[in-house]
């Protein structure tokens, strides 16, 4: 069994937002459990925003469940630009953070305040330097050794993008990120100035075979003609190379770029992918995954994991997730808040499998991912301290006997996306009190609530259409029943005489003990 290496990434956002006139960005925010039971610790990653050395800086710490709900708030935190040492989180819950920078102070003593908390914003794209610029070339040679341009640095409301795409305040002359000259980059990047030196660049190549004629030797002629074969063939050889190795990685890498700017995401991860370890290819490719995540699950930020990591899950291309039960590592992570991922291996998570969590003794909190739209049979069977279950706002299907004998659930809140709950759903759940029944509910089937012993209430959010044989049957404790429905609704349409009389007998048999 593989082990979960430490410490422990439970979620790393890159960040792109910035706060206009802010002399500091935060790059990124990393959640991570340095050792087994240590807690939490958040790392911040921030560039200050021009070339005047570190920048210190306060910010609001915003902490988040798996739900993305607010489970606690940190105001006033101190930070430095680069990267901080990690910070103790008090809250255990915590799954994503979120950064408001209010205050910052540069090495020369210049400040900056947000006194209302504004949020950053998301810049306007920069322009990607594509190979098929006809400056490409050019415009490399000339910043070779300076920057490694990826974009043509341009203009933003009070601030200017270097080519390396770093934010800087425009009253720095220099890159905060790659230390370019602001000035360097104008004269650098003309386009008149690059055509005069692509044009001084091909003369100088016409004018090379000139020159290695003055070194010929008279009656040499033989060995001048071998060395050319020879140099030819090593010329041939090198091309080759430099073909394999850096032109055709080099196109296919702008090309992977250009499709996840796109939005095709999928090819692009493909791309990325086969390029290995090439420049930045790997940092794509997690930054295309990640990004293609949140373009099918609508989510801004997703929950990811891969077998490899977690290798009690496994996933089909269906999206269908198991779990094995033997191979999760509880005594490192517990069964306090199970959190469902929204997707495993690249796949969204639609459905758990048939017995999924079964016989899982321990689980008291399980929170499902909001692209979950079924819970197979038997998923939650003999769960005995489950006590809370969070649903996905995608869920629509509650399968047979999903929650047999799950004697701690007290209070039942079914989302209005659900429309099937299947045989025997939530039999036997002793110690459950309340239930509401969401709007998409409209037939209760057999025995779904049979020997909810201690149940009080029941709430419907829409008229029944149908109720299974003994769906209630053995509710000794229920006291009332509530619609939330207006009068008009609740009235059924004319049946005929023998329709009417197996509709309301299947109403009587539902309480039957």
């Amino acid at each position: 069994m593989a082990d979960t290496a430490y410490p422990r990434v439970v979620s790393e956002r890159e960040t792109r937002e910035w706060i206009p006139g802010c002399p500091v960005q935060i790059k990124k925010l990393r959640i991570e459990e340095p050792s087994p039971g240590s807690g939490l610790t958040l790392t911040v990653t921030a560039v200050p925003c021009g070339k005047f050395g570190p920048v210190s800086f306060t910010a609001d710490l915003t902490y988040q469940n798996a739900r993305r709900e607010t489970v606690g708030k940190a105001e006033g935190l101190s930070f430095v630009t680069g990267e901080s040492a990690p910070a103790e989180i008090p809250f255990p819950d915590t799954v994503y953070a979120r950064a408001v920078i209010r205050s910052a102070r540069t090495k020369t003593g210049t400040e900056w305040n947000n006194p209302d908390g504004s949020e950053g914003i998301m810049p306007p794209a920069q322009k990607v330097l594509w190979q098929t610029d006809p400056l490409y070339e050019t415009i490399r040679r000339e910043c070779e050794g300076t920057v490694e341009a990826r974009y043509e640095p341009d203009g933003i409301d009070g601030a200017w993008r270097c080519a390396c795409g770093q934010i800087n305040l425009e009253d720095s002359d220099a890159c905060g990120g790659c230390g370019c000259s602001c000035s360097w980059l104008k004269d650098h990047f003309d386009r008149d100035y690059l055509e005069k030196k692509r044009t001084e660049y091909a003369a100088r190549a016409e004018r090379e075979p000139e020159a290695v004629k003055k070194f010929r030797v008279p009656g040499d002629r033989d060995r001048l003609r071998a060395g050319l074969i020879l140099g030819a063939v090593l010329a041939v050889i090198a091309l080759s190379v430099l073909t394999v190795k850096v032109f055709v990685p080099s196109a296919r890498y702008s090309h992977a770029v250009k499709l996840a700017e796109a939005g095709e995401y999928e090819r692009a991860e493909a791309v990325f992918s086969s390029l290995g370890d090439f420049r930045d290819a790997p940092d794509r490719l997690r930054a295309a995954v990640y990004d293609h995540a949140r373009a099918i699950t609508g989510l801004d930020e997703v929950n990811m994991t891969t077998n490899a990591a977690s290798p009690w899950f496994s996933i089909d291309e269906n999206g269908v997730l198991s779990f094995r039960k033997d191979l999760y590592e509880k005594s490192k992570n517990g069964w306090n808040n199970f959190t469902v991922p929204d997707m495993v291996d690249g796949i969204m998570v639609r459905e758990l499998d048939r017995n999924f969590f079964i016989n899982c003794k321990e689980m008291t909190v399980v929170t499902l991912s909001d692209c979950l739209e079924v819970i197979g049979e038997q998923a939650f069977y003999n769960c005995e301290t489950l006590h809370t279950v969070n649903f996905g706002k995608s869920l629509r299907e509650i399968g047979p006997r999903a929650f047999i004998n799950c004697y701690a659930l007290e209070t039942l809140e079914i989302p209005d996306s659900v429309e099937k709950l299947g045989l025997r759903a939530f039999n036997n759940c002793t110690g459950l009190r309340r239930i509401v029944l969401g709007k998409g509910i409209t037939r209760v089937g057999d025995y779904t609530f049979a020997l909810c012993t201690s149940l009080k209430s029941v709430t419907f959010c829409s008229p029944l259409t149908g109720v299974g044989t003994g769906a209630f049957a053995g509710c000794t404790s229920l006291e009332k029943l509530f619609c939330r429905f207006s009068e008009e609704e609740w009235i059924e349409p004319d049946l005929p005489d023998d329709e009417e009389n197996m509709y309301f007998l299947a109403a009587e048999r539902a309480f039957d003990q």
